[in-house]
């Protein structure tokens, strides 16, 4: 009898103390698996969940702000009305849109429709997230980035979250001038700048900036916004604003900018609507007045290597264009070399191509469940043996799909979150939980099991030396 008992309380001690671990193992592991279901989303590259672990920077006050504003909302010069907030800070770190070649497999809604050039399959199909991007120029050598002039990029994850990143000069895939922003930190705005800004000092009559950019990311409970520019050079004379930037802020009777761009995402989270606008121009010239990078001058100019794209997820469309020379006079354009054209040695691009050289090429795609569109654009596409050297010149993308409102979001989860804010199920930062387990008694019952295990040991240790004492 005695040799037989300390094994069973053995037995039950060990299932007792198992049945503990789990109890403490379970909600962590449920927990990240729930994490990771979240961000499947489309495939969309998705940041992290929760808010960045690194320093807030101090603000900034000597950089100039996107665009200046004395009072009410800002607006970002060129892009129409999209409202940014006031409240500007400075810059945390951006993760900029993904800048690699070949095609996409699918990851945004089912495809509806597909509209491409004849010679486009050596543009890539936009990809998540939501993004309004582009570059005036780049270069590969062997493969390898070498050259990055003015390249842009403003992106939305699926989250809300935003990032904007301003690349004006770029060298081996690293950025030489430029800034970053993500709405993470605080609605911060990019550590913006100009290499020479020269206005104040002629009081406006003269007007030049070097290498300038400028990025903003911000969210709050009713939108999300990304928005990034940049450009070599500016110049405008007889300006009025002092505050003028780009060409296209010129007021005055002459502007001039070589390599400038600019891309703006904006989402409308209550009604979950997306829309994007990027363009960019190697060179423009106007002897009149000019607005915005999409529209022509008002008197006569000239505009050398365009290209735009547009996307909205709102009753779904995208539009995109590009040409080498634009002529204009009185608001009109006249285009020179805006029809794709392709020319290869041998007869077609491939691997095994010599030579190829693309001409306002694009594609642009509608697609659903959920529903958007986006489309992507080249001026100019040179590949010499098979991308020994390759250039690319006025490339413009966006990308846009609706998002579920805010209104659905609340009533999803508004009750759950209630909960967790009057302390049913709070964690404040303690560990992962298992919703709606009660996961706040885990430890309880942990300790609970603990102890009976720790008893079933006590038990059958004290029979044990009682056993010896009787043999």
């Amino acid at each position: 009898m005695t040799s037989r008992t300390p094994r069973r309380h053995r037995r039950l001690a060990l299932m007792a103390a198992g049945t503990a671990a789990a109890m403490v193992l379970l909600p962590g592991a449920a927990s990240a698996q729930v994490v990771h279901s979240v961000q499947q989303f489309t495939g969309a590259t998705a940041g992290p969940a929760g808010p960045p672990s690194d320093p807030v920077a101090p603000p900034n006050t000597n950089a100039p702000a996107l665009p200046p504003s004395p009072a009410g909302p800002v607006v970002v010069p060129g892009t129409g009305d999209l409202p940014l907030p006031n409240n500007l800070l400075h810059p945390g770190t951006t993760r900029a849109h993904d800048d690699h070649d070949g095609h996409h497999d699918g990851h945004y809604g089912e495809e509806e429709r597909r509209d491409e050039t004849p010679d486009s399959d050596q543009i890539r199909d936009p990809r998540p997230p939501d993004h309004a991007s582009g570059a005036v120029g780049k270069v590969d050598l062997l493969r390898s980035r070498l050259l990055d002039i003015t390249k842009y990029d403003g992106s939305i994850d699926d989250n809300g979250h935003a990032h904007s990143d301003s690349t004006v000069l770029g060298l081996g895939g690293s950025r030489i001038v430029g800034s970053s922003a993500d709405s993470r930190d605080h609605n911060r705005e990019g550590d913006n700048g100009d290499a020479l800004k020269l206005c104040n000092a002629t009081s406006g009559l003269l007007c030049l900036s070097l290498l300038y950019h400028n990025t903003v990311a911000t969210e709050d409970h009713d939108s999300s916004l990304a928005a990034a520019r940049g450009g070599v050079a500016a110049l405008c004379l007889g300006n009025h604003d002092k505050d003028a930037t780009a060409s296209y802020e010129c007021n005055g009777i002459l502007s001039l900018g070589v390599a400038e761009g600019l891309g703006i995402a904006e989402r409308d989270k209550k009604h979950g609507h997306t829309k994007a606008d990027s363009a960019n121009e190697l060179l423009n010239l106007c002897i009149g007045k000019r607005d915005k990078l999409t529209q022509p001058c008002d008197g006569l100019g000239v505009r050398a290597v365009h290209s735009d794209s547009k996307s909205r997820s709102d009753k779904p469309d995208t539009d995109r264009h590009s040409f080498l020379l634009g002529i204009d006079s009185d608001g009109h354009s006249s285009y020179l070399l805006d029809e794709p054209t392709a020319l290869a040695l041998p007869k077609d691009c491939g691997n095994s191509a010599l030579l190829c050289l693309l001409l306002n090429q694009g594609k642009s795609i509608i697609f659903h469940n959920p529903q958007g569109a986006g489309s992507a654009q080249e001026a100019l596409r040179l590949d010499v043996l098979n991308r020994t050297l390759l250039v690319v010149l006025g490339q413009a993308e966006t990308l846009a799909h609706e998002t579920e409102g805010n209104d659905h979001h609340e009533k999803e989860h508004g009750e759950g979150n209630k909960g967790e804010e009057n302390g049913n199920g709070e964690n404040n930062g303690g560990g992962p939980e298992l919703a709606q387990t009660g996961s706040d008694l885990s430890p309880m019952l942990a300790g609970g099991f603990l102890l009976t295990g720790l008893g079933a040991l006590t038990v059958a240790a004290t029979r044990r030396r009682a056993g010896r004492h009787s043999l």
